[in-house]
């Protein structure tokens, strides 16, 4: 804009002063056409301003009533030509585990002719950013291009399929996204879903409980997808409780019975080697035989001060247990996640259903709270801030007009093409099965600064013939024809420029085709008030001057 500002005060004029030449103007057979079919029109709406200003309300308040109706979402998906799902196996699982089940996904995504290649992923290392446990697999798929499938599926469908499809292979729950995606949901919440719902509260149980009455709860819901619960129990552990009693009438402590644990299960240092410059630690612990069992363990020798060896289990009660497999903690506070895809409908309404359902149906302790995540959180942050930014930008502008053409109510007039731009590009969302996103937010700002560019042209002339001395209706009549071109070639230029991106179906069309959707519907709204509503109201507010009552 800067740019095309810069050209317009410098090289427009150099050019016109150099290219135009002395004559009349004419207009083009089209706009002669146009112009025919437009001066009626133009004369019915002066002569019945009422009845426009009545309709044109009314299309805008039916146009806001359908926003409830429009549903909401951060971003569209993006389609990236690849799927990415994730299984995630029981904490007890171990690596040999996770190889057979990687090695079976491979193989049912591989029966799909889609798909080109299949790799797998087992856990990540504990120095990346976002470590994970063997029990986590991920599968990326790529796809072949969508014009080479035969099968006749879409996208959607396909990933259906394959849900179904490896639903069957037991004691997995799964998840499927996109690459790209999958990161993203990543970096907002920490969760590799679109929505993350957090349980804070204080004691792992209940947290576990409530996690999964949520899990119930959403997964029932229409459109919810790869609900799952976090995992928090689960993970086998060898509980020794020792028998302080015992433990003082043979003359030890707890720490003497608890090493000789230590050493036997997990090992310990007993010395180092050295090979030239390099050095290497040793380390012993029982071997496999001798600690595969809680009886096995409860065999193991302690020493006594007096020389003697007792038994573990004399000192101490082995059982096994499931303990947590991991606590996640955020702002200081133990916390569960519940997370979910939304396939189907809008994020937004999805989540305020989900709201209302968990509410009614999940009782929470007290001390313990719910906030919802992901894609959902990104979005509610930006309608805020987009909340804040657009009534100062439409503020500013019109301070602009109002310094402009130094008079309130033709900044007003001018100001209020913007409410009225909102119809078109809502009836565009709506039409075209879109949802109001931050792609379509941006739109509508555009489109209000191209609504404030016509209402500009118009007024501007309108006030230019009153200052020649014609009447305010005849200033209208003629100012609006004679700034019906420009009004046109404005709406077209913006209309026809978004148009391939309206059309396109590549590679990041999805995020492109809710901005232009809006321009495009905005701008035939938007120009037929101009064109019409605009002339009426100018001859509503502006009253007739003694010096133009002299004149007419």
């Amino acid at each position: 804009m800067i740019g095309s500002l810069l050209f317009s005060l410098t090289l427009v004029p150099v050019l016109c002063s150099l290219g135009l030449r002395a004559g009349s103007e004419e207009d083009t057979w089209i706009l002669r056409k146009i112009r025919r079919s437009y001066e009626p029109v133009l004369g019915w709406a002066l002569s019945h301003g009422r009845a426009v200003v009545v309709i044109a309300i009314g299309a805008l308040v039916l146009s806001l009533g359908l926003v409830p109706f429009l549903g909401s979402e951060f971003v569209p998906a993006l389609e990236e030509g690849s799927i990415l799902y994730r299984a995630t196996l029981a904490p007890s699982a171990g690596l040999d585990e996770a190889i057979r089940v990687a090695g079976q996904l491979e193989r049912e995504a591989k029966t799909f002719p889609e798909v080109i290649d299949v790799v797998s992923k087992i856990g990540r290392a504990e120095l990346g950013g976002d470590p994970e446990p063997v029990n986590n697999v991920e599968v990326t798929v790529t796809l072949q291009p969508i014009e080479a499938w035969t099968t006749g599926r879409n996208k959607d469908e396909l990933v259906d399929a394959m849900r179904r499809q490896m639903d069957k292979v037991p004691g997995i729950a799964l998840s499927f996204s996109q690459p790209i995606a999958t990161r993203v949901d990543e970096l907002l919440s920490g969760v590799r879903a679109q929505l993350a719902i957090k349980i804070f509260g204080d004691d792992l149980d209940s947290l576990a409980r409530l996690g999964g009455e949520i899990q119930r709860v959403v997964g029932g819901m229409r459109g919810a997808q790869d609900v799952q619960a976090e995992q928090l129990l689960g993970q086998p552990q060898l509980l020794v409780q020792v028998d302080r009693s015992a433990v003082a009438r043979l003359g030890l402590n707890v720490d003497d019975v608890l090493s000789v644990v230590r050493l036997a299960i997990g090992g310990g240092e007993a010395g180092r080697v050295f090979e030239g410059q390099r050095r290497f630690d040793i380390s012993v612990r029982y071997g496999e035989q001798f600690r595969a069992t809680p009886e096995d363990i409860a065999r193991a020798l302690i020493p006594t001060p007096t020389g003697g060896r007792v038994p573990l289990s004399q000192v101490a009660t082995i059982t096994a247990v499931e303990g947590p497999k991991q606590i996640s903690r955020e702002a200081n506070q133990r916390r569960i996640v519940v997370q979910a895809n939304v396939d189907g409908r809008d994020l937004g309404g999805f989540v305020a259903e989900a709201q209302t359902a968990v509410a009614r149906l999940v009782a929470l302790p007290a001390g313990y709270f719910i906030t919802w995540g992901g894609q959902f959180e990104n979005q509610q942050r930006a309608m805020a801030r987009l909340a804040l930014i657009v009534p100062v930008t439409l503020g500013l502008i019109f301070l602009l007009l109002f310094s402009s053409f130094g008079s309130l109510k033709q900044a007003a007039l001018i100001i209020l093409n913007v409410p009225f731009a909102l119809i078109g590009g809502i009836i565009a969302l709506l039409l075209t099965g879109q949802y109001l996103s931050v792609p379509a937010s941006v739109g509508f700002i555009a489109l209000f600064g191209v609504a404030v560019l016509n209402g500009v042209v118009m007024v501007s002339c309108i006030n230019q013939l009153r200052e020649e001395g014609a009447p305010v209706l005849d200033a209208v009549r003629r100012g609006t024809l004679l700034r019906l071109r420009p009004v046109l070639m404005t709406a077209l230029v913006a209309s026809l420029g978004l148009v391939p991106l309206l059309l396109a179906r590549g590679a990041g069309s999805e995020i492109q085709r809710p901005l232009a959707s809006v321009v495009v519907g905005g701008l035939v709204t938007s120009t037929l008030l101009t064109l019409l509503l605009l002339p009426v109201l100018y001859s509503m507010f502006e009253r007739e001057t003694p010096h133009e009552q002299e004149s007419a």
